[in-house]
């Protein structure tokens, strides 16, 4: 057991019951002209109560969080929309966690908060990054795109294959634009011509160097993602106050040594 990482998944907990949970934001430019936006991924971040910025990546690895991450997802994304409706010209992005997509009883809720918030869907981008393995996550994303929602495949080509589900964007894994060992063209070629079959909307992610970006443009990618023209700040730019915050989900169990209670 990694006691640092128990330690994140704990924080986690407290962090949401407290209020004190928030994202950054990275954009996702287009190539032709880095200028322009298409929209804001949402990059999650939970405050310790001592101010230390965590991020999610912190605690999704303990074999206990997986409720606890299934709970930080639902409610990142409820505060997504609380950001949308407060900036009506912003678009943002989400992720949709495994944890989110595993089971139909989250699925449920996701459905239920997608629809609660329909008239915000043309205006926020849903990623997944694995194959979905179940038909009722698949009815989940087809449901959405019927709504005004768009999907993405995020991190493509790190055995993810393409979907079988319609998809608006695809996003290519940072590792094939900061790939080392060779030539990273022809790879990041290959990848972008194939996830242009699935859309015309095609993301390199990882893009942190003007090579890597002339590399991407090289390659046919539309949009870029990265350090290079976005780098999002570690304190969330937006988190809600204890008071504002309400639950929308409570995990049905905890990791050891974890409490809902301080």
């Amino acid at each position: 057991m990694n006691l640092q990482t128990r330690d994140a998944t704990c924080g986690a907990v407290r962090a949401m019951q407290h209020g004190r949970i928030g994202f950054s934001l990275q954009q996702i430019n287009a190539v032709a002209d880095p200028g322009e936006v298409l929209y804001s991924k949402c990059l999650a971040r939970f405050v310790e109560p001592d101010g230390t910025v965590r991020t999610r990546g912190e605690f999704a690895t303990f074999p206990g969080a997986s409720q606890v991450a299934l709970a930080f997802g639902l409610d990142l994304l409820d505060l997504a929309f609380e950001w949308l409706a407060c900036h009506p010209s912003d678009v943002l992005g989400c992720d949709l966690s495994d944890e989110i997509m595993a089971n139909e009883r989250s699925c449920m809720v996701l459905h239920d908060l997608l629809s609660r918030h329909s008239t915000l869907a043309t205006r926020m981008v849903l990623e997944v990054a694995q194959p979905l393995k179940t038909p009722f996550a698949a009815d989940l994303l087809g449901s959405a795109r019927a709504i005004g929602y768009r999907v993405a495949m995020d991190r493509f080509g790190t055995g993810n294959a393409l979907s079988t589900i319609p998809v608006d964007l695809v996003k290519i894994d940072a590792c094939f634009a900061q790939h080392r060992l060779g030539n990273a063209a022809p790879i990041l070629r290959d990848l972008v011509a194939l996830a242009s079959f699935a859309a015309s909307i095609v993301v390199v992610e990882g893009i942190e160097t003007y090579d890597q970006l002339e590399t991407a443009r090289c390659a046919g990618a539309t949009h870029v993602q990265g350090f290079l023209l976005s780098e999002p700040t570690l304190p969330p730019v937006y988190s809600r106050s204890a008071r504002a915050f309400k639950r929308r989900y409570r995990p049905a169990s905890l990791p050891p040594q974890c409490s809902w209670h301080r």
